[in-house]
């Protein structure tokens, strides 16, 4: 597997190979995930090859790399099939090198891309519109392409790629979102038992739409004293967001919890899990939450609309107004929130670690027969 970023790197497509790479060798195959080199992170796990590489841009949540592969080459050689995570950079190597050895070649479409064009300085319709060329001629190239849900398969097919598309989404450790102790959390925030936890867990960046979450939980706040934000996650955003918050004199109710790797512990604290991204290819924390029975409040996306279903959770509009009316309803209904719980579980357990490896499995085999 060719991917950018991996460990200690924490991102929604870092947990989707993760959980890809356990899950396949839980199956019995050999992994190796190529990625660049992070200075001072040792790796615990077998399988990692780290591509020694040039930074040639500072200062930016995620650096650009030039890779060097050296004596990897061998290893290359021996696989039997290439599975890039990464349309750039280690995408094109995993592309030159799967054409260049006659292996077949799989591209996981994580992420709609344009929407991240607005980290390029440039005029946006252009960016966008060159965005998706270079996306469309790369995944026109590969053998396969794996879309993490139905309605981005969609998306992909208007965007002219052509090749074969199949859909995975990204599979869950289930049990680890069985083991949370929310009573650690309470405790350490101090957050009474009396009080109604709203979670976000994800990345702090503009793309994640969090100005829209904090102006509606400013909405709900002033109408009632028995609930809090817990916000979880990093990024280049979060100064931003305690700017909004002071200036909405919510520092008391909104709590930056920032990184943590006992994420189950947060969803078990939690009453209700809210999401307020538009740009999500499959949103895999939605469906962590609901593996530790949390209703979902998201906004309406490629990814959520294909696991919300009403049931579960509300999709919401973008908007303070229909989002905040879901989140509302939710915790004003002690029953409906019961009852949303209990689908929850039973959505996340389409979604094991196990499932998954086993449906890419077979999308390898037909590929190399």
């Amino acid at each position: 597997m060719f991917t950018n970023y991996y460990k200690p790197t924490t991102t929604g497509v870092v947990n989707s190979i993760c959980s890809l790479k356990e899950g396949l060798e839980n199956l019995g195959h050999e992994v190796y995930v190529f990625t660049f080199s992070h200075l001072g992170y040792k790796d615990k796990e077998k399988g990692i090859i780290r591509i020694g590489s040039i930074k040639f841009e500072k200062n930016n949540e995620f650096d650009l790399m030039l890779p060097s592969f050296g004596k990897s080459i061998k290893t290359i050689k021996s696989l039997d099939v290439i599975h890039s995570h990464h349309p750039v950079i280690m995408g094109w190597f995993g592309s030159f090198f799967a054409e260049l050895y006659t292996k077949p070649h799989i591209f996981t479409y994580h992420s709609q891309y344009e929407n991240y064009s607005i980290y390029i300085p440039f005029e946006q319709r252009i960016t966008k519109a060159v965005t998706k060329k270079i996306i469309k001629n790369y995944a026109n190239k590969c053998d396969c392409v794996i879309s993490p849900s139905e309605s981005i398969k969609k998306i992909i097919l208007k965007q002219g790629i052509n090749t074969r598309i199949d859909v995975v989404p990204t599979g869950i450790n289930l049990e680890r979102f069985k083991t949370g102790n929310g009573s650690k959390i309470r405790k350490k925030h101090k957050i009474s038992l009396n009080k109604k936890i709203l979670l976000y867990a994800g990345r702090i960046a503009k793309e994640k739409n969090i100005d829209l979450l904090i102006n509606s939980f400013d909405l709900i706040a002033k109408k009632r004293e028995d609930v809090c934000l817990v916000i979880v996650g990093k990024g280049l955003k979060k100064m931003h967001l305690k700017r909004i918050i002071k200036k909405m004199k919510l520092e008391k109710k909104v709590i930056l919890a920032g990184f943590s790797k006992s994420i189950q512990d947060y969803y078990d604290a939690a009453d209700l899990f809210v999401f307020s991204s538009p740009n999500e290819t499959q949103g895999l924390v939605l469906v962590e939450a609901m593996a530790s029975g949390k209703p979902v409040v998201a906004v309406e996306s490629s990814g959520a609309n294909d696991i919300i279903n009403g049931k579960n959770g509300f999709l919401a509009k973008n908007s303070v107004k229909d989002f905040s009316s879901k989140i509302t309803k939710i915790l004003d209904d002690d029953n409906l929130r019961k009852s949303m719980s209990e689908e929850a579980l039973k959505t996340s357990e389409k979604f094991s670690t196990e499932i998954m490896a086993k449906r890419m499995q077979e999308i390898y085999k037909s590929l190399l027969n």
